[in-house]
């Protein structure tokens, strides 16, 4: 049968699946272990050596507890989590700074080291449950890229020379640089210097998952081969400082009894509460980095918030069994992928090989060579600074490349902490600076320019346009802070003292495009109010969004003054300017627009006028009457004879949108009646009106029986609709769209 393969086939895909992760679990392991014990090195090197074997206890006890949770609980399969070198990295400049303290006032600081490691996993767990539980993965998208890689190249700095304390069993700096090139001390750090530089040359250029592991074995059997060719032996080795033990024999774990608990010295803590913030800090960038990359490498979705609860929890519990702070590693977890393992099966089997190392002894350990170990250091190191350095020199404008190697310097000659804190001021001034130079202002015009939609008579129209520049329109846009704040306050001040033959007795602030303010950008307003009140000036703001305009009262922005005037849209504020305008300005020359005068107009003749009339219906509204509604079967049209028609667009949720005002002498309703459509807005009277109604029946039987007052009709209304057109594409009324 057809179907008889399948099972079988089905079982070899599962077999195969299953061999591929023991196989890469395998490998992880091996690796997760080997950088265990280098990071261990890292933290427990120079005068703390003698507490190594504890130290890597608490390393491997961090790889398997979080190893073994994260496996089971990440949102990809196959990851691996592990301690990983960045925080190690700090972790190693806090133990080295209580160990030199402690040590100075006769007391044993590995107590109070320990402590640090486990509280560090305790707080960096609370915090990725916090983020993972309130949906906060994404915000590692917002940290600028010159920040972290300032970061990583500190990071990539300190493992360096990290690696020479480790291989040496000095610390470095400047005043041990004499010790360091002593011959005895060149034998020790030149090797694993030479190794970890062809490491990182060779996996550059060529990335086989089995490369690295490969050229680890190859390094410890060629430091024995030369040991043996040289006549040395192990004993020599082990008493010049070339090999990590001895160690005791039997387990690495607990690293203390919880006697020893009440040595810990908490006033040593407290000093460092900065750099165990810096730790946790740098733990959820690089989880939340490492989560991204490993989506690009294996093209697979990855949820950030559910890697941050399971990492939480682990190390929560490793903080518990005295572990290191740890997270996703993308090394590792790339390694699996490219081993094609599919299943978490991997993760597991690293983390039991971890525990396994932990539990029965650390005389293996003893034979590691320091230059490996040291080699993989430079490796770690040397890939963090070629990439923060080299790689991004190509990539990054020169201000930000300028703010990566600022945050090194201070982080190499001052401190980790320092130098954070250096990353993020300079790239908030930066951003602030760059922010600063787009314009708040999206467009400016006069009330020349722009026009409400309120028709005006023929006399209002002159006199706007002849008094418009007393009107000066801005539309702002964006975020408001201080620093575009401060430019629309300059360029509106500048207006109030211009020498135009029309002074600017208004100011109109449009916001429907303005996203939000901050506190300083209250008080440029407030100073703006000030501006406005000595030299006569009114402001009108417009489309406010109510946070602003809660920020702006709170403020004292308005404080009751007559000089500041807000209304819910940019039409309404321009009617009321255009109002004010026409208050204040001689009266026109020009009659007031009449329907008689415009019949006139059409008709020529009174004779004409009064036929016309016979087929319409004299219709007195109050104010407030529904003329019609949108939605409505279009049947009739009406001419305004005296009072004022608005027409209203009515949207979802209740929000209408004004179209235009109408006076006398205009048409309503006429594109519904012409083109056969249902009434496209409502239209209201604002006020006693008198209308004249002609029907559809009527508009037909004045075609059959004056076809000469129909013609005449139907041109008047061509030629107005043509005038709207014209008016709703011009540029003057397209400008604030």
């Amino acid at each position: 049968m057809p179907s008889t393969p399948a099972p079988s086939l089905g079982r070899g895909l599962r077999g195969s699946r299953v061999l591929s992760g023991l196989f890469a679990g395998a490998m992880s392991g091996t690796l997760v272990a080997t950088f265990s014990i280098t990071l261990a090195a890292l933290i427990f090197s120079g005068n703390l050596t003698r507490y190594l074997p504890a130290g890597i206890g608490m390393a491997l006890a961090g790889s398997a507890i979080i190893g073994a949770i994260v496996a089971l609980g990440s949102s990809y399969r196959a990851v691996i989590a592990a301690p990983q070198e960045n925080t190690a990295v700090v972790l190693a400049l806090v133990a080295s700074g209580i160990g030199s303290h402690i040590t100075a006032k006769g007391g044993d600081p590995f107590p109070t080291i320990v402590a640090v490691c486990s509280l560090s996993a305790l707080v960096t767990g609370g915090l990725f449950l916090v983020l993972g539980g309130l949906r906060l993965g994404t915000l590692v998208r917002f940290i600028p890229y010159p920040v972290v890689g300032g970061f990583l190249a500190g990071t990539g700095w300190l493992l360096f020379t990290g690696s020479i304390s480790v291989m040496v069993g000095t610390e470095f700096s400047l005043a041990s640089l004499p010790l360091l090139l002593r011959a005895d001390a060149i034998v020790n750090w030149v090797p694993g210097l030479t190794l970890g530089l062809f490491l990182t040359i060779l996996l550059r250029r060529y990335h086989h998952f089995l490369l690295l592991p490969g050229l680890l074995v190859f390094a410890v059997a060629m430091f024995y081969g030369v040991l043996y060719a040289a006549g040395g032996t192990v004993a020599e080795a082990l008493d010049r400082g070339m090999l990590l033990g001895p160690f005791p024999s039997g387990a690495l774990w607990p690293p203390m009894a919880p006697s020893e608990a009440l040595r810990i010295d908490w006033a040593e803590i407290g000093a460092n509460a900065g750099n165990l913030f810096a730790i946790t800090m740098l733990a959820t960038i690089s989880i939340l980095l490492n989560a991204s990359g490993l989506e690009i490498a294996t093209e697979r979705e990855i949820d950030l918030d559910r890697e941050l609860r399971a990492t939480g929890i682990a190390n929560l519990a490793a903080g518990l069994g005295f572990g290191m702070v740890g997270y996703l590693s993308l090394s590792e977890s790339t390694l699996n992928h490219k081993a094609g393992a599919e299943s978490r099966i991997a993760g597991i089997l690293s983390a039991c090989i971890c525990a396994a190392a932990l539990f029965f002894g650390a005389s293996v350990f003893s034979y590691f060579p320091k230059p490996v170990l040291g080699g993989l250091l430079v490796f770690l190191g040397a890939g963090f600074l070629l990439e923060t350095l080299y790689d991004s020199w190509f990539r990054l404008p020169r201000v930000e490349y300028g703010l990566v190697v600022i945050i090194l310097v201070v982080i190499a000659w001052i401190g980790f902490l320092p130098g954070i804190g250096v990353g993020i001021v300079v790239s908030s001034v930066l951003f602030a600076v760059n922010y600063s130079r787009i314009d708040v202002i999206k467009r400016a015009a006069v009330g020349s320019d722009v026009r409400s939609n309120v028709e005006r008579s023929a006399g209002d129209e002159l006199t706007l346009e002849e008094r418009g520049r007393e009107l000066y329109i801005l539309q702002l846009q964006g975020y408001i802070f201080f620093g575009t704040s401060y430019t629309l306050l300059k360029r509106v001040h500048h207006r109030m003292l211009s020498e135009d033959p029309a002074p600017t007795r208004y100011v109109l602030l449009d916001f429907r495009h303005v996203d939000g303010i901050d506190s300083s950008a209250v008080l440029s307003f407030v100073r703006l109010r000030k501006l406005a009140v000595s030299n006569g000036v009114t402001l009108v703001l417009t489309d406010l969004p109510s946070a602003v305009r809660n920020q702006l009262e709170r403020g004292g922005f308005a404080d009751g003054s007559r000089r500041v005037r807000f209304f819910p849209d940019l039409d309404h504020g321009l009617e009321w300017c255009e109002n004010e305008v026409l208050r204040a300005a001689p009266p026109s020359l020009l009659p007031p627009t009449k329907l008689i005068d415009e019949l006139d107009r059409v008709f020529r003749t009174r004779e004409f006028v009064a036929g016309f009339l016979e087929y319409l219906e004299r219709v007195e509204a109050p104010a407030g009457y529904q003329i019609y509604r949108q939605g409505d079967v279009s049947k009739d049209l009406y001419l305004i004879e005296s009072g004022e028609l608005t027409a209203w667009l009515e949207l979802d949720g209740g929000k209408t949108k004004r179209l235009r005002t109408m006076g006398p002498g205009t048409v309503v309703g006429e594109s519904g009646l012409y083109l056969g459509t249902r009434r496209s807005a409502t239209v209201v009277t604002l006020r006693p009106t008198v209308l004249y109604r002609l029907s559809l029946g009527a508009l037909e039987r004045m075609t059959r029986e004056a076809p000469h007052l129909a013609a005449a009709f139907h041109q008047f209304v061509a030629c107005l609709l043509a005038e709207r057109m014209v008016l709703a594409t011009g540029a003057s009324k397209t400008l604030f769209n």
